[in-house]
Order: C-alpha cells, then sequence, then structure tokens
C-alpha cells in the first residue's frame, strides 16, 4: 500500500513540472509570437510609410513633367491648326534653343517598392484593394516611362534629320514640324495627368 502510494505521489510530482514545463513552454511561445508580430507590424508602417514617400516624389517628377509636355503639345497644336504659309515666325522663334532635340531622362524611384516586395512584409497587406493600388501604381509608372523614354527617342530621331539653327544660331526651318504633325496625338501628357491622379489616390489610401 505504501508503494502504490510513494508510486501515486511521484506520478503526480511528475505531472505537476511537466505542467509547468508545458506551461513555461506555452507563454515563451505566446510571448514569442506577440514579439514577432508586433515587430512585423512595426515593419509594415516603416515599409509604407516608405512607399508613400517614395510615390510623392514620383508624383513630383509626373507633374514636373507634364508642364514639359504640356508645352511642346502647345507648340504641336499650333503647327496642326495652319498651314506652312501662315505659321506666325514669332510663334516658333522661341522653339530656338539648344535642347530642342534632346531626350530627357525620366526616372522613376522604386526601392521602397521592390524592398517591399523582397521582404515578403506584402503579404501583411490586409487591405487588398490597397495592395492592388500598389501593383496598379507602379505596373502604371513603369508602362509611362516607357511611353515618354518612346516619345523622346523619336522626338530625337526627327531632330537629328533636320538643321535646325543656320550658322548664325537663326531658326531656318519650322522646327520639328513633321515630328509634331506626324506625332500630333501622341497624349503622353493626359496620361500622365491619369497616372499622376492614380498615384495620389493611392497616397491617400496609405494615409488611412
Amino acid at each position: 500500500m505504501k508503494k502504490s502510494k510513494i508510486l501515486m505521489q511521484k506520478i503526480g510530482k511528475y505531472f505537476r513540472e511537466l505542467s509547468i514545463v508545458v506551461v513555461g513552454v506555452a507563454i515563451t511561445l505566446s510571448f514569442s509570437y506577440w514579439i514577432g508580430n508586433r515587430s512585423e507590424k512595426r515593419d509594415l508602417a516603416l515599409y509604407l510609410n516608405a512607399l508613400k514617400l517614395e510615390l510623392e516624389a514620383n508624383i513630383q517628377i509626373i507633374d514636373t513633367e507634364i508642364e514639359y509636355l504640356q508645352d511642346w503639345e502647345n507648340y504641336a497644336r499650333y503647327l496642326n491648326s495652319h498651314d506652312m504659309q501662315s505659321l506666325h515666325p514669332d510663334s516658333i522663334r522661341w522653339r530656338d534653343y539648344e535642347g530642342l532635340g534632346r531626350v530627357k531622362n525620366v526616372v522613376f524611384q522604386t526601392g521602397a517598392f521592390e524592398m517591399l516586395k523582397n521582404s515578403g512584409t506584402m503579404r501583411l497587406i490586409k487591405d487588398k484593394d490597397l495592395l492592388q493600388a500598389i501593383w496598379n501604381a507602379y505596373l502604371r509608372l513603369e508602362k509611362i516611362r516607357f511611353d515618354i523614354d518612346t516619345y523622346y527617342e523619336l522626338k530625337s530621331e526627327y531632330a537629328k534629320k533636320e538643321n535646325q539653327l543656320d550658322l548664325e544660331g537663326k531658326v531656318n526651318t519650322i522646327p520639328l514640324y513633321d515630328f509634331f504633325t506626324t506625332y500630333y496625338k501622341l497624349g503622353t501628357s493626359e496620361r500622365c495627368e491619369e497616372l499622376s491622379t492614380e498615384l495620389k489616390i493611392t497616397v491617400l489610401k496609405l494615409n488611412d
């Protein structure tokens, strides 16, 4: 009887000690999960803030580009609304400058988006509409960059074909007349305006 009682006491002690260990492990795991969860949320907040700042910087780049493109598109509209004989010299003289056919390098910032993708933190974004908006924003940035590059490459090719200035630096042809009458409806600035609006909406979503 004594042996049985001693055995039961040992078993009881074993289970008590085991329970303490199990509870200790459970608390440790729960704490580690809590710490990890907090860390992930903090990392996500940092990435999303960096993304917001990057999109705001890209909006500034696009808005600056819109002004430049609209300037040339106004010139294109003028050329296309007149015949060669009715074009007024004063309306085209201001186009006589060194950068007439230069190619601008428009570079958008994408570092924060690449870091977010590579970190694996993107899976923590529960708002699927926000996630889709972020992806669409950067896909369209790449598309508009290609469109702008194409525009400037074409413009540069046409500029090289014509001798824009005489020896005294005066216009002896109508600057880029063939280019702007051929590619009058490229609509690059309109697409930039649409993208700028889309990015601004995405930034507002990131602020929520």
